[in-house]
């Protein structure tokens, strides 16, 4: 009787934690996806999913059912399916996956839509869509409303004092610098959209990186005297940035730097400014020692494509700056 009722109780907290597992993230397990977080909208809606690196937009699956209501109106009710298992041996981090409803689904017209995947509430993190939006709207009893954002990034407005002799007297040398900086940059973007599976991203960028490769050194500007944006926060859209923008940081040096490496720079957060080095000027990276700070000036040559307006950003390390 009492081994009998051990069965029992086994069994029923076996499928107690077999559900459990089933209502949460896990990019090892196919089928209907459990999602962190989904954001809908009119051209199409993104999901956060879990992923051991190798997750990408081939790894799911969007099924629709349709349904016509008596007025002739149409609903789709879209569900996410995991197709492929990610087994990669990464650690678990959360990617957004975007979905274009008339590219990847085929529908246009009109017509309302929902997404039916559960959502795992877990701890809104500062980079999570809901903080993003909590960052930049406020909500009362009468909506929202968009808030006041002090600038992240920050233009140097003595450009002139501290890099126009160097510039003028190196300039097509500075030239060529900025240039190599900016192939290294598309490159690296096509590598990181070639992992997403995004074809037609790659197309695009594989345009960009041609016309760039075939430009003379000569042609390629160098940064305004006085930026136009100065004191602003820099939002381009995604791409390139002509003539780069120069902004100052306070870079924190831990260790070699090399093109790709994300630099640490003083009050980044979760939320940026991120920026990633693709070129520099000479053999400055060879003056900047592990462990002390640096005043430095950065060209912002290209905006990396980032959900919210979070800065991110490809940038040529120009010069320090003197005190």
């Amino acid at each position: 009787m009492i081994k009998k009722t051990i069965i029992v109780l086994a069994a029923g907290i076996f499928l107690l934690v077999s559900g459990l597992i089933a209502q949460v993230p896990d990019a090892r397990r196919t089928g209907e996806e459990v999602l962190y977080e989904a954001l809908l909208g009119a051209k199409g809606f993104l999901v956060v999913v879990e992923s051991n690196g190798c997750t990408q937009k081939e790894s799911f699956r969007v099924d629709s059912q349709k349904n016509k209501s008596q007025d002739g109106s149409l609903h789709y009710a879209f569900t996410v399916r995991r197709i492929r298992p990610d087994d990669c041996k990464g650690m678990p981090e959360k990617v957004i996956i975007s979905f274009d409803l008339e590219k990847d689904l085929g529908i246009k017209g009109k017509f309302t839509y929902s997404l039916t995947n559960k959502i795992f509430p877990a701890r809104a993190e500062e980079d999570s869509l809901y903080s993003i939006i909590e960052k930049y709207f406020s909500f009362g009893e009468r909506g929202s409303k968009q808030k006041e954002i002090a600038p992240t990034v920050r233009t140097e407005s003595r450009l002139a004092s501290v890099l126009k002799d160097e510039l003028s007297s190196l300039g097509l040398t500075v030239r060529s610098e900025l240039k190599k900086a900016m192939i290294f940059a598309i490159e690296s973007e096509i590598a990181r959209y070639r992992q997403r599976g995004d074809q037609a991203r790659i197309a695009e960028l594989t345009e960009q990186l041609k016309k760039f490769q075939s430009m003379p050194d000569s042609e390629f500007p160098l940064p305004p005297e006085e930026p136009e944006m100065s004191g602003q926060s820099i939002l381009t859209p995604p791409g390139p940035i002509l003539p780069p923008q120069v902004a100052e940081a306070q870079v924190v040096v831990t260790g070699a730097l090399k093109p790709g490496t994300i630099l640490e720079v003083s009050g980044m957060t979760k939320s940026g400014p991120f920026y990633h080095l693709a070129g520099s000027r000479g053999d400055i990276l060879n003056r900047l020692k592990p462990g002390r700070k640096y005043p430095v000036l950065l060209c912002l040559i290209y905006r990396r494509e980032y959900f919210g307006q979070i800065p991110n950003y490809y940038v040529y390390l120009a010069g320090i700056k003197e005190n």
